[in-house]
């Protein structure tokens, strides 16, 4: 039995590089939507007199959203067998 070293590394640099986006991505996405947020509202470094962008607001719904979708793929894709199991819907290309 011998171990093939090249697929062995790819194998997981791709283990860290999926691990870097969601572990460290997300959270990341999700705080710089919070800071367009506050930016938009006028409420940066809890100073309520600034002005108001709602383009930034906007930016940061958007954030807000990708974030969202993310989390809620992930968790179907989770349970992408029991809900082809029980309800009988196919995700992510499941078959019977």
């Amino acid at each position: 039995m011998s171990f093939d070293v090249a697929q062995l590394a790819l194998a997981a640099g791709r283990v860290l590089v999926v691990g870097l986006l969601f572990g460290a991505g997300l959270p990341a996405l999700f705080a710089v939507g919070m800071r367009l947020q506050s930016a938009g509202s006028g409420e940066v470094d809890g100073d309520a007199a600034g002005i108001r962008r709602p383009a930034l607001t906007a930016a940061g719904w958007v954030l807000f959203a990708i974030v969202i979708a993310v989390v809620l793929a992930g968790v179907l894709f989770i349970t992408r067998l029991s809900i082809h199991h029980y309800f009988g819907i196919s995700l992510f290309g499941v078959g019977t």
